[in-house]
């Protein structure tokens, strides 16, 4: 009998190692979006990149960086970049945010199968992600949020565990993977702290101090932020003055659009009303085929997460000052929590299932290197040349006169001045340097004019942007997308590619006020 046991232990054990090679595999897959061209249609990827090289190579002189100081004490989601900046070491700028992006669309299968596997519901249900991965934060570039999703999950899952057995190693991983997720970014955080107080193990009060102790330095970081810095006091005034919400007829309607509308076409409606009828075709074969699998209770009390993201969709706004998108982030947080409570059937209908899932995911994610190539393919232009066309560690206005695609939906060309500071370092803007939320701050007495950070929508209103005084003669290039710049003698244009203008700065232009 114990060689029978000890039998079935070693061949269950194998087929979990090699599961967990096909997950990695499946992992691998979903983040081909991440790398299959080097201008994807992202609206802030370039903003990003930009950052990073900030950060990375501040004091590089290679990129005449010395504009920038560095505050990260002001602000709360630095470990993305803190994290880009340790694999840049590596790898460099770009492919370092590769890799971020990859932890993301890759990591969230692995952490959500982790979660399943936590909650013993059955871990094909991962893949139910997969069609969600790329969507509208995705294509927006809101990608500190995303990465957070993953670390989210993992935390959720060591909650469980932890409270479980109250075994130290699982409570100094849930220390750590908290206090990880905070610096990472604020709204993950926030959903993983629902999910903490409602799977927390309430009806045992004198385990209350030993459960919690591991989320304390997460919480004492929190309370620094809230009242040290300006950044978390504004988040924290919008409780007290909430942002103007959506009405619930529009509120409903925009779901979509701000869950997976992500091209001009209408793909990607199709996959999602592929993959929502299989999520019903799921539950009625788990029905018709009587499984009377049990649902452990910690799964009845998660199902409170989701609700909660549903719920600030519907409560939280547009938007307060600088933050925008807000209340719209919670639906695709809605979706990826959700993704536990589908029901998966026993049997062939359960490989049915996991079949026409796969198949939904893998055309999902060809769907958006189809579009991503096309878009670099068709409409990027020779963007490369004009980048070329200006010498490096300069200063650089980019004014995108036409920032949206025929392919995709949003502006995916809105920051692409901010390439060049990612290649060439320099100065560009628009940028958030100045903003309360942001890593890096102009030096006293170094801000572009007219001094002080950007006005709000600096970068949406290119047309308001006064040549004599603003641009001329701090920016030594002026660099645009369509039509609509008039240089009035303080630049000249040095070349012309497409939709791409590059000027440069006339040296015997004189200044004068209007």
């Amino acid at each position: 009998m114990v060689t029978e046991k000890r039998n079935r232990e070693f061949w269950a054990n194998v087929g979990y190692k090699w599961q967990t090679a096909i997950y990695l595999l499946v992992a691998l897959a979903c983040t081909i979006p991440a790398w299959i061209v080097q201008y994807p249609p992202i609206e802030d990827l370039p903003y990003h990149l930009a950052t990073l090289r900030v950060i990375h190579s501040i004091n590089d002189p290679q990129y005449g960086l010395d504009d920038f100081v560095l505050t990260l004490g002001r602000t709360q989601y630095f470990g993305y970049y803190f994290l880009g900046s340790g694999l840049a070491y590596l790898v460099g700028v770009a492919r370092a945010h590769i890799i971020l992006v990859s932890l993301y669309l890759g990591g969230t299968v692995l952490s959500l199968r982790y979660l399943l596997r936590v909650f013993g519901k059955d871990e094909r249900l991962a893949l139910f992600c997969i069609p969600l991965l790329v969507n509208s934060l995705f294509m927006l570039g809101l990608f500190p949020l995303l990465l957070g999703v993953p670390i989210m999950f993992v935390g959720l899952g060591l909650a469980i565990s932890y409270f479980g057995n109250r075994r130290p190693a699982y409570g100094i991983w849930l220390g750590v993977t908290a206090f990880a997720l905070f610096f990472v970014h604020i709204l993950p955080f926030a959903i993983f702290g629902v999910g903490f107080a409602v799977l927390f193990p309430w009806r045992r009060p004198r385990q209350w101090l030993l459960a919690a102790a591991p989320v304390v330095p997460a919480l004492v970081a929190l309370v620094w932020w809230v009242t040290c810095t300006e950044a978390g006091q504004v988040t924290a005034g919008m409780m007290s003055a909430p942002p103007q919400r959506v009405s619930f007829e529009r509120a409903v309607p925009q779901m979509y659009q701000w869950a997976t509308d992500n091209f001009r076409d209408n793909s990607d409606e199709k996959y999602f009303g592929a993959y929502l009828a299989l999520i019903v075709l799921s539950f009625v074969l788990s029905l018709s085929l009587r499984d009377k699998r049990s649902t452990k209770p910690v799964v009845y009390l998660y199902a409170l997460v989701p609700l909660a993201c549903l719920l600030l969709y519907f409560t939280s706004g547009d938007g307060y000052r600088f933050i925008w998108p807000l209340g719209q982030r919670f639906v695709i947080l809605f979706a990826l929590t959700a993704v536990p409570l589908i029901m998966m059937p026993k049997g062939k209908g359960g490989y049915a299932i996991t079949a026409l899932i796969a198949i939904l995911s893998a055309g999902s994610i060809a769907n958006t290197c189809l579009h991503f190539i096309a878009f670099e393919q068709n409409e990027v232009g020779p963007f490369q040349q004009a980048l070329a066309q200006m010498a490096p560690k300069k200063k650089v206005a980019a004014l995108i006169y036409d920032s949206g695609s025929r392919i995709a939906n949003w502006t995916p060309f809105l920051h692409f001045g901010s390439y060049y500071q990612a290649e060439k370092g320099g100065v560009v803007q628009f940028t958030f340097a100045g903003y309360p939320h942001w890593p890096f701050d102009f030096r006293p007495g170094r801000y572009p004019p007219p001094g002080g950070a950007a006005r709000p929508r600096w970068e949406w209103t290119p047309q308001r942007v006064p040549v004599w005084g603003e641009l001329h003669p701090y920016y030594d290039y002026v660099l645009t997308r369509g039509e609509g710049f008039r240089a009035e003698g303080a630049y000249h244009q040095t070349w012309k590619g497409g939709p791409w203008g590059v000027w440069e700065r006339s040296v015997d232009a004189k200044v004068f006020e209007r």
